[in-house]
């Protein structure tokens, strides 16, 4: 039973999130925001400050005095001062600031991390050759430094230490290991898709043929008819060339904003200087990373690190893409004169400002620009002897001076404040962020006022819901020890309201959520605005089908709560769910996740010997999408999907063996005979287990409550495993 055979039709929202370290957000239009803007949670506010005098030489031998600090234009007091490194401190004149330790105390913690997740495997030589000159000439007895790698995941290659021998021992090993990286596929994707334009532009609009008026009409009518399908086929070829690009680009950013954010949160509450060096030739954020991009940046500045890059790729020439004329754009719909919703509206998994991201030269520049700046660090580029570089960003690490104060204004609201930094010297420039936000205690993950308004109504939401709203949680082990956790959520279309805009139709609508620990602290956020365009065609499939909101979570074992709402902008109406996950420990018990059910299957379109997307819905060329609603018709095909753990290996044949037994029941009663099947090939990545994904054809089945009961046995050690998964065939 191949699943290709069935195909999906209606709206289909994806994005991920990793926890806890990072968070992410659905398509929205992009804010604005102040530049340069660190979060601070604690009620001490803390920032780095570099002081150069007019030749733009250092200055290291300024005291508290000498600085004056203003929030929102009121004066602070500084309560904390800690000198450059190396610098002796002394006291005050004042007496009122504290001095943190005595410059020759003070400790340097350095973090030098190589992106293997964008940097090609020929560039590594500068990067090993770079920062081994740097360790042998610049590191000394008091730097503590750590080596990191970034592939699929975080990778510790040293764990810090102040020992050299060892520091190039792990660059050496970190500079060999196989590369991960999908720059080869994107240049290949974005080549083809150039193609796919360039020939739409040279098809134009291509109407339907009219109906012929004389014996050339009929001849003339036929070529416009093959033209309009030709037209047709490249639109779809380009939304799933789309599709594919947006796939390709999470897949290359999510492990490098995971690994920096993971760093950073280990160091918070370390005395000294912490500074990450990333060795990275940059990578393209989709606007459903945004958040987990802003949460690096969040992280970052609740431990007072610095994050520094360099582009591994070193220098690099410029010169014209092509020799074929230009073609058509998707960033000539980005103009005050298009429609705001047709701006905002996704097509193939990104929404025309991620195609902005995409066009022009050096793009894969703009996210690392936006975290090396707004913590305090810098983007270096344009050089093959990194170590030069490296010796830039020590000077910086050397010079900086950190200084600490309490807020005069304790109404720590989450509000933005402007943040200056001067000196006594008016000839002196400060080099200082540019700002905060002052989050209250602990808290870490952002909501607007309105998102805050709309969580604390989800117990009224859902003891009173104003529209259907079923939510599925799927378990999947993951690396080590960790799950992924995909989290669905089905609306009825006909309980939205869409409203006509030239040739579309608009839904706009929020998806809001909060995960919190067994503690019950906020961990993360979920969803975010969605504001949906639909053609005619898209308006009438989704009519068939149920609006359909998915996002992925990484957690580790543990409990957690989950808190949902849904609210249709357009008629106002709202529901909401609470949820309890638990999430056990892994251990080597023969085991199974949890049971997804659906009657969707997507075809995937894949480039010639790219990587199988990374998805744990991914099956057979497929994309399953899960059914919350459990509901059926009796012509839809019913897909069980589920994995199977730990299945012992039979010495003869050298795999395991599962045998799966699938019965439909109905009033206590079988509907169908049982169905058995056998599970023998394991697939590896990203942990072992045996996929079980097939249909069952639920045709002359009546209407009605139903049972799928399903029983996974190990052939081997005869444990068996028994789950129950109701369903609803409608009429």
């Amino acid at each position: 039973m191949n699943l290709s055979r069935r195909t999906l039709a209606g709206l289909l929202l994806t994005f991920a999130v990793s926890l806890p370290h990072v968070q992410a957000q659905s398509q929205k239009e992009p804010q604005k925001k102040p530049d340069d803007a660190i979060r601070i949670e604690t009620r001490l506010v803390t920032t780095d400050v570099i002081v150069k005098d007019k030749k733009g030489k250092y200055v290291t031998d300024l005291k508290a005095e000498d600085f004056a600090v203003f929030e929102n234009g009121v004066a602070q007091k500084i309560e904390i001062f800690e000198p450059p490194l190396g610098v002796e401190a002394t006291k005050p004149k004042t007496g009122d600031a504290t001095i943190a330790d005595s410059g020759g105390g003070q400790s340097n913690i350095l973090s030098l991390v190589l992106d293997g997740a964008t940097t090609d495997q020929t560039n590594f030589k500068q990067v090993r050759e770079g920062t081994i000159k740097y360790i042998r000439e610049r590191i000394t007895d008091t730097d503590t430094v750590a080596v990191f790698g970034i592939a699929n995941d975080l990778q510790l290659f040293q764990s810090f230490t102040q020992d050299k021998t060892k520091l190039i021992a792990a660059v050496e090993r970190a500079a060999t290991r196989a590369p991960s990286n999908l720059n080869l596929e994107r240049g290949q994707l974005a080549e083809a898709t150039a193609q796919m334009r360039a020939e739409q532009t040279t098809l134009g609009d291509v109407s339907a043929p009219s109906a012929p008026t004389g014996a050339g009409g009929a001849a003339a009518a036929a070529a416009q008819g093959a033209a309009a399908a030709r037209a047709m086929i490249v639109s779809r070829i380009l939304q799933q060339f789309t599709l594919l690009r947006a796939q390709l680009t999470t897949q290359q950013a999510r492990p490098v904003l995971a690994a920096l954010a993971a760093i950073c949160a280990a160091q918070r509450g370390f005395p000294g200087k912490k500074t990450i060096v990333l060795f990275s030739q940059g990578f393209i954020t989709s606007s459903t990373l945004d958040w987990q991009a802003q949460s690096v940046i969040d992280l970052a500045n609740r431990a007072n690190v610095s994050i520094y890059i360099i582009d591994s790729a070193g220098l690099r020439t410029s010169g014209p893409l092509s020799t074929s004329p230009v073609p058509a754009s998707p960033l000539d719909s980005v103009s005050g004169l298009a429609d705001k919703e047709d701006r905002i509206r996704a097509v193939g998994g990104e929404n025309v400002f991620d195609n902005v991201r995409h066009e022009g030269q050096n793009r894969q520049y703009d996210i690392l620009y936006r975290i090396s700046g707004d913590t305090g660090g810098e983007f270096i580029k344009g050089t093959n002897d990194l170590s030069r570089g490296l010796n830039r960003i020590d000077d910086d690490i050397r010079a900086r001076y950190t200084l600490a104060w309490y807020s005069t204004d304790q109404n720590f609201d989450g509000a933005f404040r402007k943040l200056k930094v001067e000196t006594r010297r008016p000839e002196l420039k400060v080099a200082a962020r540019t700002g905060y936000y002052a989050n209250a205690g602990e808290e870490v993950i952002s909501f607007s006022p309105e998102e805050k308004k709309l969580l604390a109504s989800v117990a009224e939401a859902q003891a009173n819901p104003a529209l259907p709203l079923f939510v599925e949680l799927s378990p999947f082990r993951f690396k080590g020890e960790s799950y992924i956790v995909p989290l669905s959520l089905e609306v009825p279309p006909s309980a939205v309201k869409f409203d006509r805009k030239g040739d579309k139709q608009i839904a706009q609508f929020d998806v809001i959520g909060a995960i919190r620990d067994a503690s019950g602290k906020l961990i993360a956020r979920l969803g975010g605005a969605f504001n949906i365009g639909l053609t005619n065609e898209q308006y009438q499939s989704i009519l068939q089908n149920n609006i359909f909101v998915r996002q992925d979570m990484e957690l580790t074992p543990g409990s957690y709560d989950i808190e949902l709402i849904f609210r249709d902008k357009l008629s106002g109406k709202t529901a909401a769910k609470k949820e309890k996950l638990d999430l056990p420990a892994a251990n080597s018990d023969f085991s199974i996740s949890g049971v997804t059910l659906s009657r969707h299957i997507e075809p995937v379109k894949q480039t010639p010997g790219a990587a199988a997307p990374a998805d744990v819905f991914y099956q057979d060329g497929g994309q399953i999408r899960p059914s919350p609603s459990r509901e059926f018709r009796a012509t839809d095909n019913l897909i069980i999907f589920f994995q199977v753990y730990n299945a012992e290996i039979n010495k003869e044949m050298g795999k395991p063996m599962a045998r799966v037994t699938v019965k439909l029941m109905k009033d206590n009663k079988l509907a169908r005979p049982p169905a058995d099947y056998v599970l023998t090939e394991v697939t590896a990545q990203p942990s072992p287990r045996l996929n079980f994904a097939r249909f069952i054809k639920l045709a002359g089945l009546p209407a009605g409550r139903y049972t799928a009961i399903i029983e996974t046995r190990d052939m081997v050690t005869n444990k068996a495993i028994t789950r129950e998964s109701p369903f609803v065939i409608t009429q």
